[in-house]
């Protein structure tokens, strides 16, 4: 009943989906600074790719990460974690808390390109440097996160399962987006979350406004 119930919320989000997608885009394209550090990112996102589809492919380090976030949204949340294991093979968190928030939270957060993100936030605002190394490495988290996402999801994944396909990937898809622009919002000081989801919300009504014309009337 659960997973019927996501459904539906799913579907009722989709439009959602679209206009989340567009503002992003409509902000990304707006960054002046974005423009010059554009190549470096996009190397940073083929270097990622070669690496894991034709070198290695770094899942221990990848499971580490999806534990941990689980671990740490649980905690953040009020649980207590009782037990951590990681693997090549696959990993476990003991937790006593779950919601599908704490369950779907790997799937959206890049941990480690918020990290380097938050690196270069802290280095930058006290001193001149040259972001073009950064700008690569999170160009290459991105790619590992969202890469390593997609294969994971494609597996009968627990977490998955639990909330729902549809539901998970809805949820996922937009809640990454919402991170990335948290992210870009710290390096560089032209893209505005606060227009971004403005943004969101304006080209979502429209698309709602849209259906429903064309539905009943």
């Amino acid at each position: 009943m659960k997973i019927a119930i996501k459904s539906i919320v799913a579907v009722l989000i989709v439009p959602v989906v679209f206009g989340i997608t567009y503002a992003f885009y409509n902000n990304l394209v707006q960054i002046p600074e974005f423009a010059h550090s554009l190549k470096f990112f996009a190397w940073g996102i083929i270097s990622y790719m070669i690496l894991h589809l034709v070198f290695y492919k770094p899942t221990y380090l990848y499971v580490l990460g999806h534990e941990a976030v689980h671990a740490g949204v649980s905690w953040v949340m009020g649980g207590k974690v009782n037990s951590f294991k990681v693997s090549n093979e696959g990993g476990s968190v003991g937790t006593d808390k779950s919601n599908f928030i704490i369950e779907l939270s790997p799937y959206f957060v890049p941990v480690y390109a918020i990290i380097i993100t938050l690196i270069y936030f802290v280095i930058s605002s006290s001193y001149v440097i040259n972001g073009a190394v950064f700008i690569f490495l999170i160009g290459f988290a991105l790619a590992f996160h969202i890469i390593s996402t997609i294969e994971v999801m494609k597996i009968r994944q627990p977490d998955i399962v639990k909330s729902g396909y549809f539901f998970s990937i809805v949820l996922v898809y937009c809640l990454n987006i919402v991170v990335v622009a948290a992210m870009f919002a710290l390096m560089f000081p032209s893209f505005s979350v606060k227009r971004f989801f403005i943004d969101t919300l304006v080209l979502s009504k429209h698309i709602y406004i849209a259906i429903i014309k064309q539905l009943f009337f």
